[in-house]
């Protein structure tokens, strides 16, 4: 309970985030909620190569640190989210380059509206999927250590660092969706920063040697 709580804790916030988002973005129609619930399907799915790296990541975390190899742990943390950065910023290419294709070629069926709102979310938001690796490297260290309230507390931070600006933006009188969308850019960036934070101070209490050689490199 005491690490799969928080785990949890974590998704129950992602959910708050969309359902946030469904909300603020109600003025705009059916098509504009459409339009923003297939490119974050679409987001979702282009995470799954990040998500595959971050459970391997996991148990061989745990698995180094019970048995005192310190090291280990440091370079798994780093080799991992390499890897993470590799392939999400070749996504984020894809992304930028053919992001209607991709939207066309999974549905059918929302209008122009919807296909304009979900390409533009979708090539806006794809310029934070280093960060989500990032993310998603840091949250199966924090499992592998067997600590995963950290993770909670870096999401919470995206949370707050979101919504407060977007309610203020949404009663502004030229509100338009592009700009909801940067400020998710910038939330993601300071989750992904709270993260690196959180991993940097979890690996000095609980491993200072290997703490001190992530500084160093």
């Amino acid at each position: 309970m005491r690490i799969g709580l928080p785990a949890g804790g974590e998704f129950a916030l992602m959910f708050v985030y969309m359902a946030v988002i469904y909300w603020i973005i109600r003025p705009f129609g059916q098509d504009a909620q459409a339009g923003f619930g297939v490119g974050m399907r679409l987001n979702q799915s282009l995470f799954l190569p990040a998500m595959a790296v971050a459970f391997a990541t996991a148990p061989i975390v745990g698995q180094n640190y019970a048995a005192g190899k310190f090291a280990r742990v440091r370079e798994t943390f780093v080799r991992a989210a390499l890897i993470d950065a590799v392939i999400m910023g070749a996504l984020t290419l894809l992304c930028q380059w053919r992001a209607e294709w991709l939207v066309r070629a999974f549905t059918t069926e929302p209008g122009a509206v919807a296909v304009a709102v979900a390409t533009q979310f979708l090539k806006l938001i794809s310029l934070n999927f280093i960060a989500y690796g990032l993310v998603f490297t840091c949250s199966a260290v924090f499992q592998g250590l067997g600590n995963t309230v950290p993770s909670v507390l870096s999401a919470a931070t995206r949370i707050v660092s979101f919504i407060v600006p977007a309610l203020w933006l949404m009663h502004q009188p030229q509100f338009r969706l592009v700009e909801l969308w940067y400020i998710s850019i910038a939330s993601m960036t300071v989750q992904a920063a709270a993260s690196l934070w959180l991993v940097r101070s979890q690996l000095r209490r609980r491993m200072p040697d290997a703490a001190a050689a992530l500084e160093a490199g």
